[in-house]
C-alpha cells in the first residue's frame, strides 16, 4: 500500500525564487554598499552606530525565524533587511500619529526584496480556467445565497461559529489556491451540518494536475471541479502538507479514496460586486483572490489596510471569513484568512477596507473573483 508522506511543520521560511545567480549578484552588491556605510568615520568613536543596532536587530530576527545563511549571503540579506526596516519604520511613524490605519513589522519576509516576494506569491492563475473547460467541466452557477438570505447583520465572523480551521502556511510553494479552496470547502461542510475538519491542500497540489499546476499556481474553481470529479477530498492528517519547500511531488493515489468531505457544485459571485460578496458571507466563508504583492502586504502587522495601498491585479488566493467595523479608524472591513502562518499579520489574518457601494473597484480586488462551494 502507498504510505503517507512524512509530516512537516506548518511553518516554512520563504526562500529565493528565479535565477539564483542574478539574484546573488544584486544581493552581494547591496552587501558591499551596506559594509561601506558601516565603516566608522572615526576610529576613536565607540558609540554604537545605527548599523550596529540594526545588525543586533537582524541577529535577533534571524534567531526568531530560524534563518540560516551561507557565507556572503549573511551580509547580502542584512542589506535587504536594512532597506526593508527603513520602509517599516517610516510607515510606522505615520501610523503612530494617525496618518496610517495599519502597522508594519519585520516578519518572516523581512529579508526578501520586493521582487523576490512577488515571485513567491504568483500562485493564483485565472488563465488556467481554459484547462478545465477543455475537459468539458464547467459550472459556477449554483448561487443559492441570493435565495436564502433576506437580512444582513452589521458584522459576521465565521471563526466564532467554528467553521474555520487554524491558520496554515504554504511556505515557498505557490499553492495559495489550494488553501483558499480547502478553507472554502471546510466552511461549506460545517454549514451543511458536519463537524469541522482540516482538509488536505497536498492532495490538490499533487493530484489536481490536469487543470492546476501545483506549486506553480492554480485556480479555486478548477480545484472545486477536481474535488467533485474525485468524489471528495481527504483530511489533512491523512494527506499532510509537505510542499512548503517548493517541490510539488507525486500524487499518492491510494489516498484518493480516503474522502472525508465532498461538494456538489460552486458559485462564482458577480465580479467586483461587494454587495454580492457580503450576502454570500452571511451564508458561509468565501474563497477570494487579491493582489498581495505590495510592501503593505509583505510587512502587514495589524489594522485595516485601505484600498489605496494595494492594486487589483489578482495574484493570491485567500479566504474571506467575515466583515465588521473599526471604530478607531471609522472603516468597514473584510476579515481575510491568509496562508502565510500565524506569525504574519493579525495571527495570520488581515483586515481589508470594505468599500462604499458606489466604488468602482473593491479593495485589493477582493470581489473580482470570489466563489464558494456547495455541498
Amino acid at each position: 500500500l502507498d504510505q503517507p508522506p512524512p509530516v512537516q511543520k506548518n511553518s516554512y521560511p520563504l526562500g529565493l525564487q528565479g535565477s539564483a545567480t542574478a539574484t546573488m549578484r544584486v544581493l552581494l552588491l547591496l552587501a558591499a554598499l551596506a559594509a561601506t556605510t558601516a565603516i566608522p568615520t572615526s576610529p576613536a568613536s565607540k558609540a554604537p552606530s545605527q548599523d550596529d543596532e540594526l545588525h543586533l536587530a537582524f541577529m535577533s530576527w534571524k534567531n526568531k525565524f530560524e534563518k540560516v545563511y551561507e557565507g556572503a549571503e549573511h551580509l547580502a540579506r542584512f542589506a535587504v533587511f536594512k532597506a526593508n526596516m527603513e520602509i517599516i519604520r517610516a510607515h510606522n511613524a505615520l501610523f503612530e500619529i494617525g496618518e496610517e490605519t495599519f502597522s508594519m513589522a519585520a516578519n518572516q519576509f523581512a529579508d526578501l526584496t520586493a521582487e523576490e516576494f512577488k515571485k513567491t506569491l504568483m500562485g493564483y492563475k485565472p488563465e488556467l480556467k481554459g484547462k478545465r473547460l477543455t475537459q468539458g467541466f464547467d459550472s459556477g452557477n449554483n448561487c443559492v445565497h441570493r435565495k436564502n438570505n433576506s437580512s444582513r447583520p452589521k458584522s459576521i465572523d465565521w471563526r466564532v461559529k467554528n467553521a474555520v480551521t487554524p491558520v496554515k502556511n504554504q511556505g515557498q510553494c505557490g499553492s495559495c489556491w489550494s488553501f483558499s479552496t480547502t478553507g472554502a470547502v471546510e466552511g461549506a461542510w460545517v454549514v451543511a451540518g458536519h463537524p469541522l475538519v482540516s482538509l488536505s491542500e497536498e492532495e490538490l497540489v499533487q493530484c489536481d494536475t490536469k487543470s492546476d499546476e501545483g506549486c506553480n499556481g492554480g485556480l479555486m474553481d478548477n480545484a472545486y471541479a477536481w474535488i467533485i470529479q474525485n468524489g471528495g477530498i481527504a483530511a489533512e492528517d491523512v494527506y499532510p502538507y509537505i510542499s512548503g519547500n517548493g517541490t510539488t511531488g507525486v500524487c499518492h493515489v491510494a489516498f484518493l479514496s480516503k474522502k472525508v468531505a465532498s461538494i456538489s457544485d460552486w458559485c462564482d459571485l458577480k465580479p467586483d460586486d461587494e454587495s454580492d460578496l457580503e450576502l454570500a458571507l452571511v451564508q458561509q466563508p468565501v474563497a477570494v483572490a487579491i493582489e498581495a504583492d505590495q510592501s503593505s502586504f509583505q510587512f502587514y502587522n495589524g489594522g485595516v489596510l485601505p484600498a489605496k495601498k494595494c492594486g487589483t491585479k489578482l495574484d493570491h488566493g485567500v479566504l474571506a471569513v467575515g466583515y465588521g467595523y473599526d471604530k478607531k479608524h471609522k472603516m468597514h472591513y473584510w476579515i481575510v484568512k491568509n496562508s502565510w502562518g500565524a506569525e504574519w499579520g493579525e495571527e495570520g489574518y488581515i483586515r481589508l477596507e470594505k468599500m462604499p457601494k458606489k466604488a468602482k473597484h473593491s479593495a485589493c480586488g477582493i470581489a473580482k473573483a470570489a466563489s464558494y462551494p456547495t455541498v
